[in-house]
């Protein structure tokens, strides 16, 4: 039975961390929160909070203080520094990579059954085609691109180390583009379909990714717990797609006109720009070099394993961008 578990949630506030959260809570289990801010605690969760202690996932004695009851725990590891390669640099590995050895060397003090580190397809090294059981998803951090992607490759590299070293019964999540009701944190495809119907985008760029529902992942999450195995990776992701393809799809839903469509040259060409538009603006830059190599990367993941061992069923984009942009119309997040 998974209630005889305490979970804990590093990042419980972000947009992966406060999803499963709530699906938690809502299978009735008890639930331990690592959070930063406790006004987003209170926006987030509202009246039906998991018991939060508040700290930094690089300060080892906030996590000593996650380890609460007589229960074995399960810990599940979103914190990470999400970027498109436009933050601070030594920030981004403090929190990834730093966060997640510290995760690790507290759990490795306590009565932890299960540990489930959310990674990225990200962390993915250059050229790598992934078999149907991912047994040759190997991480190297050197084969990745620097910043975010190196950074959750190392990572993954710590995690598997522990299983290793230490019989730390571990598995690793790789996400793909995540999408969907409840992000809280306006990450990147938020903001670009925020800033489209505000009428602040200017083009489109010819590229895609691989997004998916993350309440395709919250549906399957008590598989998850009880059917992941020690040593083993899983990727949630859904099919190729493309910027347009969501575009589109909000389009439809707002009557908002279609964007002009840049060739991909032209958007590296723009690439200076938009580099001291975000430093004079303080904003987040459209996009970066990282984030066009992103949309160009070769996107179709296997989903044989996760479908086969964990029943996950991932809706269609369409559903999907729907309902984002509808939590984005009721929150008032947009202009119509």
């Amino acid at each position: 039975m998974n209630k005889n578990y305490t979970y804990i949630i590093t990042g419980c506030t972000g947009y992966v961390g406060n999803m499963l959260t709530k699906k938690l809570m809502d299978l009735g289990y008890d639930v331990i929160g690592l959070a930063r801010s406790k006004e987003k605690v209170e926006r987030v969760f509202k009246e039906n909070k998991p018991t939060i202690i508040y700290g930094d996932i690089r300060n080892k004695e906030d996590l000593e203080k996650l380890f609460i009851g007589d229960k074995p725990f399960i810990i599940i590891h979103t914190v990470a520094y999400v970027s498109i390669g436009e933050g601070d640099m030594k920030e981004l590995y403090d929190v990834t990579v730093g966060g997640t050895q510290n995760m690790i060397d507290v759990s490795l003090k306590h009565n932890v059954y299960k540990f489930l580190h959310i990674s990225s397809s990200e962390a993915i090294p250059h050229k790598v085609k992934l078999n149907k059981d991912l047994s040759n998803y190997i991480p190297t951090p050197n084969k990745t691109r620097k910043g975010y992607n190196r950074a959750k490759s190392e990572a993954d590299v710590a995690i598997l180390k522990a299983v290793k070293e230490n019989n730390l019964n571990a598995a690793l999540l790789l996400l793909a583009g995540v999408l969907g009701p409840g992000d809280y944190s306006n990450t990147h495809m938020t903001q670009v379909i925020i800033d489209y119907i505000n009428g602040n985008l200017p083009a489109s760029v010819n590229g895609g990714y691989n997004d998916f529902d993350i309440r395709d992942v919250t549906d399957c999450l008590d598989s998850i717990i009880s059917n992941s195995r020690k040593g083993e990776a899983y990727i949630f992701a859904n099919k190729p797609d493309k910027i347009n393809e969501v575009i589109k799809y909000v389009s439809d839903m707002t009557g908002r006109k279609m964007l002009p469509t840049l060739p991909m040259w032209i958007a590296y060409v723009g690439l200076p720009f938009l580099w001291i538009w975000s430093k004079l603006s303080k904003q987040r830059p459209l996009y970066t070099s990282s984030s066009l190599a992103s949309l160009k990367a070769d996107t179709n993941f296997p989903l044989d394993k996760v479908k086969k061992e964990f029943n996950y069923s991932p809706r269609p984009l369409k559903e999907t961008v729907e309902d984002h942009v509808k939590i984005l119309i009721d929150n008032e997040m947009v202009k119509l």
